[in-house]
């Protein structure tokens, strides 16, 4: 869990991505601090590389938003962080 007064490293909220009438990622949201790790599973056509590809800044969300170390970063790509 998060100490008291740390703040939140990666916030990622209701992350959705859709291609044509597939649903790729649905309100995705998850919290990480600094140091955590966080594993991703799921089969074949989960979503899991869209996810990424959203957060690398790749694919541009359709909803929801993705804040690194509390600056909003939805849709930049992490060589311009």
């Amino acid at each position: 869990g998060l100490e008291r007064g740390m703040a939140d490293f990666l916030q990622v909220t209701n992350l959705s991505r859709s291609f044509g009438g597939l649903k790729a990622v649905r309100d995705v949201s998850f919290t990480l601090a600094q140091g955590e790790i966080l594993g991703v599973i799921g089969p074949n056509g989960a979503g899991k590389s869209t996810l990424f590809d959203m957060l690398a800044g790749v694919t541009v969300p359709d909803a929801g938003s993705i804040l690194f170390e509390g600056v909003p970063v939805t849709g930049r790509p992490l060589d311009a962080m």
